[in-house]
């Protein structure tokens, strides 16, 4: 039976070894952006629900002001208000 066992060079085994190293460094890297990639997508997450909530208090505001400006015109006819002084300049 014949031996099929080779040893490699010192350089070749620091080769491999080196190319080894820098897989594992790798992984490790990739590993620990995924993490801050998950924290950041839920940070994304609570900053998308709180636009939400800040876009749909600007629709409830914005229907407010229509309502407010339409008791305005039936109470005084079409105008212009000039909001420092509060006077209403009928057209």
């Amino acid at each position: 039976m014949e031996n099929n066992q080779i040893k490699i060079t010192n350089e070749e085994l620091e080769k491999v070894n080196s190319l080894r190293g820098s897989i594992v460094e790798n992984v490790d890297s990739i590993g620990r952006f995924n993490i801050k990639k998950h924290f950041l997508v839920k940070q994304l997450e609570s900053v998308e629900a709180e636009l939400f909530a800040l876009l749909q208090k600007s629709e409830e505001l914005d229907q407010n002001e229509k309502e407010l400006i339409n008791e305005i015109i039936e109470k005084y006819g079409e105008g212009q208000l000039n909001f420092e002084t509060g006077e209403y300049t009928k057209e």
